[in-house]
């Protein structure tokens, strides 16, 4: 028989005969589907029992959203078949198992008629089973008719599959932690405790609706260069979404002090949503997202420039600013981003592996600690003094006077955390007293027109109670 014929006879056996007609046109089954068989007891066939397969993506749930995977069964044996559960993989997991009625039977038949696969006749009804599960994606049943038998499987609640059925179970799951999930139902078929049995397993990432990265570090930039650049220093925030097709999401920089927000150097723009080109492309550049799909995404440009709109120049050393992202969607909690970099003025802080930072380590809070930090210069006109107003309280600071060596003007800036006066690392978001633990110095000038630069020297440490 020609394949369009066969495919012809095929769905219109399905939408007229039935199953049992192609059951017997089709021939026997073959039943090595079941993890274990026997000759006595009988059991039901599942044509994928495992998911993802090996050229799937792993299915992905929002964290406190249900999640389910289905699974196709073919009842191929002569008789009704008990079915309950043993065990399910976690106490976050439901089990159902339905049974399509007579009426659903036809979309079997165009399921499976539309694949590729059936270019040679399936050799039993299972088969057929096989090649439409294969053919959806997803691998799950459409919403069935009302007339559908659905039952909920636990320990104590069983059913009686009918001969000749076919239908899905579908294991269900909720999960409140962002993690991967392997979960599973165990089915006994028969009796209980009988070798009759399938465990239908699953594997998916529990996600959170909204996912960036939480620290951004800008390149380091010569504040000669920067002035040169016209559209300033730029680079990207990214936020996608493993579950969301679309959200909706706005940017903004945060600022201890209000006013600073109407002379910062550093912008914040406004969202660009990703192409779907660009989504792929950020897919293989993540190792753990080959066997994950990014629905939808955003980038927001942070840009650095020489100066503030109102004219205010970008401070020298080690900068950083903190920008929150919100949506207005439900379940998207607000996110904050760490954005650090450096600009490189005139004044140089610290030498070798400091970065420009103090670095105080970890201490025991009932006996503080002390560090400092050389600032050096080229420019015998420039002199430093601490800007109080900006200091963290916990620290006392101190700033020498200037020493002049062959053409060079250095400072030595010294720290001091009193016993008792920190708790916890710093810096940190939680706390105010803790979120910019920097020290701010600023320039005077001895020539006209100069203008007055700032210059933040992170400190950081630990104050341990033991």
């Amino acid at each position: 028989m020609k394949s369009a014929q066969w495919l012809a006879t095929l769905a219109l056996a399905l939408m007229v005969g039935g199953i049992s007609f192609i059951s017997v046109y089709l021939g026997v089954s073959n039943r090595d589907n079941s993890e274990e068989t026997t000759d006595t007891l009988p059991f039901l066939s599942f044509p994928i029992k495992s998911f993802p397969r090996e050229d799937e993506k792993v299915q992905t749930t929002e964290v406190g959203q249900w999640g389910h995977q289905d699974y196709w069964f073919l009842n191929d044996n002569g008789q009704d078949v008990l079915v309950g559960l043993n065990e399910k993989g976690c106490t976050c997991s439901e089990v159902e198992i339905t049974v399509a009625p007579p009426s659903w039977i036809p979309y079997l038949a165009r399921s499976a008629v539309n694949h590729l696969a059936l270019q040679q006749p399936p050799h039993a009804l299972n088969s057929l089973t096989l090649l439409a599960a294969a053919n959806d994606r997803e691998h799950l049943f459409p919403e069935l008719p009302e007339d559908g038998k659905t039952t909920k499987l636990t320990r104590e609640f069983s059913t009686l599959i009918p001969a000749g059925a076919v239908g899905r179970v579908r294991l269900s799951w909720r999960q409140e932690q962002v993690k991967p999930l392997t979960t599973y139902a165990n089915l006994w078929m028969g009796e209980r405790g009988s070798s009759a049995s399938a465990r239908l397993e699953t594997r998916v990432f529990i996600a959170a609706p909204l996912e960036v990265n939480k620290e951004l570090t800008i390149d380091a930039v010569n504040e000669r260069d920067l002035e040169k650049m016209e559209k300033g220093k730029r680079a990207w925030i990214i936020c996608t979404s493993l579950t969301r097709p679309y959200f909706r999401l706005k940017a903004e920089l945060l600022h201890e002090r209000p006013q600073e927000a109407f002379s910062d150097p550093v912008e914040v723009g406004e969202p660009i949503p990703l192409k779907e080109t660009e989504l792929r492309r950020l897919e293989t550049k993540i190792k753990e997202m080959h066997r994950m799909t990014y629905l939808s995404g955003y980038r927001i440009p942070v840009t650095v420039r020489a100066r503030a709109k109102d004219g205010t120049p970008i401070e020298w050393g080690r900068f950083h600013r903190v920008v929150q992202i919100s949506s207005d969607d439900r379940g998207i909690d607000p996110v904050q981003v760490q954005v650090s970099g450096e600009v490189v003025g005139d004044i140089s802080v610290g030498a070798g592996n400091e970065g420009g930072t103090i670095n105080l380590g970890p201490f025991l809070r009932t006996r503080g600690t002390r560090g400092a930090i050389n600032l050096e210069t080229d420019e015998r006109d420039l002199d430093l003094e601490l800007d109080s107003k900006r200091k963290p309280k916990f620290l006392n600071v101190t700033l020498s006077e200037p020493q002049e060596t062959a053409g060079h003007r250095s400072w030595v800036l010294r720290v001091e955390v009193p016993p008792n006066a920190a708790r916890g690392e710093f810096p940190r978001d939680d706390s105010s007293d803790y979120r910019d633990s920097a020290i701010y110095v600023k320039t005077k000038s001895k020539k006209a027109g100069t203008s007055l630069r700032s210059i933040r020297i992170p400190v950081r440490g630990v104050a341990n109670d033991s």
